[in-house]
């Protein structure tokens, strides 16, 4: 039997790496298209209605849901516009839902 170099562990351990890190990259970026796929406006359209449905509502509190939402949404499309930039897009997300939450706190008050 043949005894083993140094150099044929080390480079048994660096491909023992690389595919260990090429794994982990495809994981991360399956991940990554997970949240961006679900930071979408009909995502978001769908759990405010889900929300809305599951609180009991009157008149009042339905045009304040809708003015918060409305103003969340175009503060938005005024700071991302059109980008296709992922940062920009999230970034836009939270942007939108601290106009909601303050126009709706503004607006129960």
């Amino acid at each position: 039997m043949k005894a083993l170099k140094q150099t044929d562990i080390l480079d048994a351990k660096i491909a023992t790496l690389k595919t260990k890190r090429t794994k982990e990259f495809m994981e991360l970026k399956e991940q990554y298209f997970i949240v961006h796929n679900s930071f979408t406006v009909s995502n978001i359209v769908n759990q405010g209605i889900s929300e809305f449905y599951k609180t009991a509502t009157n008149k009042d509190n339905l045009y304040t849901n809708i003015a918060s939402v409305l103003g969340g949404y175009l503060t938005k499309r005024l700071v991302v516009g059109t980008s296709k930039n992922p940062f920009k897009q999230i970034l836009g997300y939270g942007v939108q839902f601290a106009v909601t939450q303050l126009i709706s706190k503004i607006s129960n008050k």
